[in-house]
């Protein structure tokens, strides 16, 4: 089946953004609990499973469950507000594309074939790295999927793909129907590993590079596994044939 659509995750498939999470994280306990920061360890530990900004701060926070603790309750808004207004000043400079990622975009957008992003972070982070980074354009606005994005759901529900995608397609007239075997996912995690499971159908990519726990996602057998972004024009290439 050749490949109609390609969906990326965004952290640690096309951009290295773990040192970026990881100090803005420590940033923001260091503004709201700074008593109370946690070891990097644990940071890297959710950073590779996939969690979304909400659950990562549930995880950290001492008092997420109990909405208490040390004096100090948990406010998820103020949390990931505080996290998103330091990331836009302190985490953007650190994010960099992996190697290939300019150009395999490229290569889709050459070839017609639409590429799409389903990302944990907000519209807005992932809109402000590509323009960072020059690679504004290579994915259509109404095909990046974030946090709050409506009719979207987190990983490894096929929400984001189901609701948002499929619709933006048949805006864009793509032609219908869209076998989810001609779908290609994209990613470094359980989590994306998962959704492409979901989908139902769709072949998954793991990213071995990426931030994902590598016993974990050689158990959920994906579909290609590549060392570098590079790989994945290979891929698309073969089933083109």
């Amino acid at each position: 089946m050749s490949t109609k659509l390609v969906i990326f995750d965004f952290d640690g498939t096309l951009f290295d953004t773990h040192r970026s999470i990881a100090h803005c994280i420590k940033l923001t306990f260091d503004a709201l609990l700074p008593a109370q920061a946690p070891s990097e360890a644990e940071v890297h530990r959710l950073i590779s499973s996939g969690a979304g900004l909400q659950d990562t701060f549930k995880a950290l926070h001492p008092a997420a469950d109990t909405g208490a603790g040390s004096g100090h309750g948990f406010d998820e808004e103020k949390w990931t507000a505080t996290y998103r207004a330091i990331y836009a000043e302190h985490g953007q400079p650190l994010i960099t594309p992996f190697p290939g990622a300019s150009e395999l975009l490229a290569s889709l957008r050459a070839r017609a074939i639409p590429a799409a992003i389903v990302s944990n972070k907000g519209v807005a982070a992932v809109a402000t790295a590509l323009k960072n980074n020059r690679l504004s354009g290579s994915v259509p606005e109404d095909f990046i999927v974030g946090d709050k994005t409506p009719g979207a759901s987190r990983k490894p529900d096929p929400g984001s793909y189901v609701n948002v995608l499929l619709p933006a397609m048949r805006a864009r007239g793509y032609a219908e129907p869209l076998a989810a075997s001609s779908v290609l996912v994209v990613g470094d995690t359980e989590a994306d590993i998962r959704f492409a499971n979901n989908i139902g159908g769709a072949r998954s990519v793991w990213c071995r590079y990426g931030y994902g726990d590598k016993a974990e996602c050689e158990k959920l057998l994906p579909s290609f596994t590549v060392d570098s972004l590079l790989k994945v024009e290979d891929i698309i290439n073969s089933s083109q044939r």
